[in-house]
């Protein structure tokens, strides 16, 4: 018998042939690809984490753990600031804005600076330092609290970049105080104390992602907790157990998770949408359309809810929502209403076309970008309270 072979069909179901081999070769390579582009976390070894790592906790906070544990995160911000030029302390606008930002709308106890500044360089920066590092110095609840910036973890791995050294800062803060830990770029919108509040002993949040591979992951640019909670306890030891010199091993990757891990434990973990933290991506779409300037007017600041009673009615929301459609353009306008801090990443601002890359009060005033308009309430508040003097913007 002669082997079959699509030559030996008549033209018209040869070219059937063709489409439907062709067909079911293109649904495999389909099934492959998208099989194989489920996206698969990190995931940790924490069985290897000793148990000297909770020795620390007090037992007199996390001995209430359980479903009628009730916590309450303290009013306490912090930032690290560690220094290239160990001569120099130097502040900027955009750290102003998130300060400002945090000062105005949570009204903190303490703003905690971790620094690695020498203290007689702190004490002149208040001083003769340049206007924005003088006017934050100057801020009420700031405090500066001068750590040594760690070198190398306890498995001899080297602490090389600037940015890696302040992720074990930042756990050490949470850790040994509690409060809320903010990045530089991380401006605070409106009041947090319902979260902090919220009876969870961490609060944290998903950040934006353009694609699938960078969504699910958590925010570490923006984290609450109580003073020595399980979470920080653990995230703290096992950063220096698992720190391996890449970018985001021992923050982001540990960090989600080991949260995702302990949200099953009542009352230890409440993680919040990427609206709530990082309602923009990293990434350089997300960027550009954050910095860059409109050639248009935008509608102006658009307020979260907002009432005289402890609680919204359904009156209240059913009324804000109208509002806020009202106001919807269906533009270029983001709508950060909903959201508590916006982590505004800026790593490719010098790459967006089209504008001086200049971000300055009178940048912030003309209010032409959805970062302007984001933090405009702030600003001009810092203005018409005369801590940005007039001339300064006319």
């Amino acid at each position: 018998m002669a082997a079959f072979t699509l030559s030996s069909l008549p033209a018209t179901r040869r070219l059937t042939g063709v489409a439907v081999l062709s067909l079911v070769f293109a649904t495999f390579l389909s099934y492959i690809f998208l099989s194989s582009s489920r996206y698969n976390y990190p995931t940790f070894p924490f069985s290897s984490v000793s148990d000297a790592a909770c020795d620390d906790i007090d037992n007199t906070v996390n001995g209430a753990a359980g479903k009628s544990a009730q916590y309450v995160i303290p009013n306490i911000v912090h930032y690290v600031w560690l220094l290239r030029d160990h001569t120099e302390f130097r502040l900027s606008f955009r750290l102003f804005i998130s300060i400002y930002s945090a000062h105005l709308f949570w009204e903190p106890d303490t703003i905690f600076i971790h620094t690695d500044a020498n203290p007689d360089v702190y004490r002149e920066a208040q001083i003769f330092g340049n206007v924005w590092t003088r006017r934050i110095l100057a801020l009420p609840a700031i405090t500066p609290h001068f750590v040594q910036a760690p070198n190398v973890t306890e498995k001899g791995v080297k602490i090389v970049r600037l940015e890696h050294k302040a992720d074990f800062v930042r756990m050490s803060a949470l850790r040994e105080y509690g409060g809320v830990y903010l990045d530089t770029d991380a401006v605070p919108l409106r009041d947090i104390v319902s979260l902090r509040h919220s009876g969870f002993a961490n609060v944290l949040g998903l950040q934006t992602g353009l694609s699938m591979r960078f969504s699910g992951y958590l925010n570490n640019g923006v984290m609450m907790s109580v003073k020595q909670s399980s979470l920080m306890e653990l995230y703290y030891h096992a950063a220096r157990q698992f720190f391996d010199g890449r970018w985001a091993t021992a923050s982001v990757d540990l960090l989600t998770d080991l949260a995702t891990r302990l949200v099953s434990i009542p009352s230890e973990v409440l993680i919040l949408e990427p609206r709530a933290f990082s309602p923009m991506s990293w990434q350089f779409e997300d960027q550009k359309r954050l910095f860059k300037p409109s050639s248009t007017d935008l509608v102006g600041h658009l307020p979260s809810l907002s009432t005289t009673h402890d609680t919204a009615t359904c009156r209240d929301a059913l009324a804000w929502l109208r509002q806020r459609e009202l106001a919807e353009t269906g533009g270029q306008e983001v709508d950060f209403s909903s959201s508590y801090v916006l982590h505004a990443f800026d790593n490719s601002l010098d790459k967006i076309w089209g504008w001086d890359h200049v971000i300055n009060v009178k940048y912030v005033l003309e209010r032409r970008s959805n970062y302007a308009r984001a933090v405009f309430p702030a600003v001009w508040h810092a203005v018409q309270a005369g801590i940005i003097p007039q001339d300064e913007i006319d």
